[in-house]
């Protein structure tokens, strides 16, 4: 939803947004009204010539580039190397080696 309506705010309209993102112009179409329905506010004019931004679309825009950059660093988190290794280093034991220190113990 976020990046359907960063896009057409940028490009100024549902189509080439559409085109973009490898969507149905019907699909992002629903996505902004979703948006609009979830932040209960218009957040573009629609006109035959495009879409423009509506004052609160205008104000929404900063927030909704930081939320994607946001969410983009923490999708790439898992290929970070120390991300991996503090992850394998919480993992438990294999199960054979619990059993041995439990057996000597």
């Amino acid at each position: 939803m976020l990046r359907a309506f960063v896009t057409c705010a940028r490009t100024g309209s549902v189509t080439r947004t559409a085109t973009e993102l490898g969507y149905s112009a019907a699909s992002i179409s629903d996505q902004i009204r979703q948006l609009e329905v979830h932040t209960r506010q218009p957040l573009f004019l629609r006109t035959p010539g495009g879409m423009s931004l509506t004052e609160a679309g205008r104000r929404m825009v900063p927030v909704a580039h930081d939320i994607l950059s946001r969410m983009d660093l923490l999708c790439h988190c898992e290929a970070m190397p120390e991300y991996g290794r503090r992850r394998r280093g919480n993992q438990a034991a294999p199960r054979q080696e619990v059993y041995a220190v439990r057996r000597t113990a």
